[in-house]
């Protein structure tokens, strides 16, 4: 079981990965992307990845309005 967790989380994590480089160079995921992720490491996978990276975008976004001095550095 611990094996099967670590693949999973492997997967996870590159498939985080391909979304950020993605979004670092285009700015966003296109949605061929998507497709590709989600019939690579399945839908769930890729949905909850991308929405982890966007509430992690969200909350820096939400801390640097709160604390700008902390954030300017």
């Amino acid at each position: 079981m611990v094996k099967n967790s670590r693949d999973k989380l492997d997967i996870e994590l590159e498939c985080e990965e391909k979304i950020i480089s993605e979004k670092y160079r285009f700015g966003r995921v296109r949605s061929k992307m998507m497709s590709q992720l989600r019939e690579k490491y399945g839908k769930e996978i890729a949905d909850r990845s991308l929405a982890r990276i966007n509430k992690r975008i969200s909350i820096d976004s939400k801390m640097s309005k709160i604390h700008p001095k902390e954030f300017l550095m």
